[in-house]
Formats: structure tokens, sequence, C-alpha cells
């Protein structure tokens, strides 16, 4: 029995990262797992597991809705001429793969949600509908969530979550010491409209005019060009090792996202003792849950001023400031082991399907 992991692409994401993971935890432990991606990304996740295409097209909104008729069709012919066994079982990884489920058995779907995906559209309407139509089809096959706020939320649509596969960051994350933090504030920016980059620019402008510091990190090219002036550091797509770095500089993390399924980088910002503010959307609650660290968690109803401000108290408090950089090494290295031991169980269990 082989998994598949269904992919839009292989773009440099935490989705697909994470479902890139998720199969090689599963190749660790003896399975079979290969990709397959939709879309063709420019700039893709390294990985070891084989990747079958659909497709060689770059993925564009606007062109979404007239390929996805031929790559049914084309997923439809694959089927049909693979060797895949009836045992055989698909991963679906995102809203833009669930067409393609409704071609296989319904036991054979599976579907791994990192986010609640129509929160990530702005058009209410539009939002509303894409609700609907993914909650009907996660009905229809197993579902596994990536964390308990993920599990909470679908269980209150009526979802049966069957698995969890918590996700955690990377233990490389915690594995540097800090002997000055000469950054006030560190961001990871992406375009978006949930991704709220209207609000890190101005956050910038207003950092920038205080003579604050400021490290911004970001994937994409014209974001970085954007505000590299105003910015003591930026950085285009670093490595690992050199986010490890600007953290454990940093003594903020300003989060300002409208919605996430998790929000992975203010988690890894905490393993080098860097301080999270964040806006609550939602999935961040997952790992800032304590008591002093719900304090950081700022309403999404406050304007740019408000939270700007709350930055600038923050760094006021030196001594509440070491205090909570102690407490996010503390929640981010617990979280480690009991993110493994709880990976191990839901894998032991998928391995049971083999």
């Amino acid at each position: 029995m082989r998994w598949w992991i269904v992919l839009p692409a292989l773009r440099i994401s935490g989705g697909p990262i994470e479902a890139l993971r998720l199969g090689e935890d599963i190749c660790s432990r003896g399975g079979d797992v290969a990709v397959l991606s939709m879309w063709h990304s420019l700039q893709e996740v390294p990985t070891a597991l084989a990747v079958q295409r659909l497709s060689t097209w770059i993925p564009r909104v606007s062109r979404a809705p007239l390929q996805l008729p031929m790559l049914m069709l084309r997923f439809r012919q694959w089927l049909a001429s693979s060797a895949n066994g009836s045992g055989d079982r698909f991963l679906f990884t995102h809203y833009s793969t669930l067409p393609l489920a409704t071609l296989v058995p319904r036991t054979q779907r599976y579907f791994f949600v990192q986010g609640l995906e129509w929160k990530f559209i702005a058009n209410a309407a539009a939002s509303a509908v894409l609700r609907r139509w993914v909650l009907r089809s996660y009905r229809n096959g197993t579902t596994i969530a990536a964390n308990a706020y993920l599990t909470a939320e679908l269980r209150r649509a009526g979802i049966d979550v069957s698995l969890q596969m918590p996700v955690w960051a990377d233990p490389a994350f915690g594995q540097v010491e800090s002997t000055n933090r000469d950054i006030d504030y560190a961001m990871v920016l992406r375009s978006g409209s949930v991704k709220r980059l209207d609000l890190y620019l101005a956050f910038i402008d207003a950092a920038f005019a205080a003579g604050r510091r400021v490290v911004v990190i970001s994937p994409e090219d014209a974001i970085v060009d954007q505000i590299r002036e105003k910015v003591a550091v930026s950085l285009l797509r670093p490595s690992l090792q050199e986010m490890r770095a600007v953290y454990a500089r940093s003594r903020l993390f300003v989060h300002l996202s409208d919605h996430e399924g998790f929000g992975l980088p203010p988690l890894e910002a905490m393993g080098a003792g860097c301080v999270p503010l964040c806006r609550d959307s939602g999935g961040v609650r997952a790992f800032m849950s304590e008591p002093e660290l719900r304090e950081l968690l700022l309403p999404v109803e406050l304007n740019l001023a408000e939270i700007y401000s709350a930055g600038c108290s923050l760094l006021a408090e030196e001594e509440r400031l070491q205090r909570l950089s102690r407490l996010s090494r503390k929640v981010y290295e617990t979280g480690l082991t009991t993110t493994r031991l709880a990976r191990a169980a839901t894998l032991q269990h998928l391995q049971q399907l083999a």
C-alpha cells in the first residue's frame, strides 16, 4: 500500500512543508510514500520523496478554474494507467486538491487539515460557499487535524476528526544562545489579504520613524525590495540557520495575520527566546496557552496604533521581557517532547492501515 501526498504545488510554504514532513515520517517507519503535484512551482521545497506531476503549469489563481477540469481528467487517466492498487491512500492537503478527492473511493480519501481555509478568503459570500464545500468534502473521508485548535473548530462544525498530527517547530530553533538582542522586532511577511501585509508595512513605517531596529523575513522578492531601506536586516528565503540566528538577536516577534491554522514562525522564534506578540489569528493559541503568553494575544479588532503601542510597552518592561523570553523557550522545549509522542502515536495508527 502506498500513500500519495496530493499537493497543489511544492511551493515554499508551511502547508506543503508540513505535508512533506508527514510523508517523510511515514517513510522513516517503513511506509511507501510519493507526492502527486497538480501544478509546478518555480521555487520548490526540496524533498527526498518521489514526485509525479499532473502538469507543468505555474499556479495562478485566475487560471485555476479553467485548469481544474483538465487536471481532474489527467488525474482520472493517471489513476487508470498507473500501478495503484485498491489499497493505496491519498492524502489531500489543500482545498484546490479536493476536486481530485471525488475520483477516489471514500475509504481511500484522507484530508490533512492545517487551516480553516475558507477564512483565507476575504469575500464573505465566497468564504461561506467555500466553507460549505470544504466541510462536505471532509465528511466523505478521514480527517487528520494539525493541532488541538483545528480539531476543536472542525468538531464544532460537525466534522469527525479521526486523528491529530500535531505540528511543532524544528528542534534546531532552540539550539542557539543569545548574547545580544540588538533587534527590536522580527517578522515574516507574505502577500495575501489574510496575511495583512498592509498592517506589517504600517508597523514597519512606525518602527522606522521611531528608530527601532526591525528584521524582515520573506519568500517574496517584491516584498523584500519594498522594505529593504526601512529595516536593519532583510532576508529573502533564508536558511533555517539564518532565521535561527536573527531570532536569537530579536526581542519581539510580531505576527499580524487575520487567520492562521497554526502560525509556525512565532513558535520558531520562541525556540530562540524571542517573545511572540500576536494578533489572535486562531492557531497561535496552540502554543500561547500559558496565562502570561495569552496576555500577548491581541484582539484582531485593535488598530495599528494600538498594536504598535502594545509592542512599545512590552519593550519598555525589560524584566518582564526576560521572564517571557525564558517562558517562551520552556513552552517550545516542552512542546517538542509532547508533539513527538503524539505524532508517534498517530504514525503508528497510520502504519496499521498498511
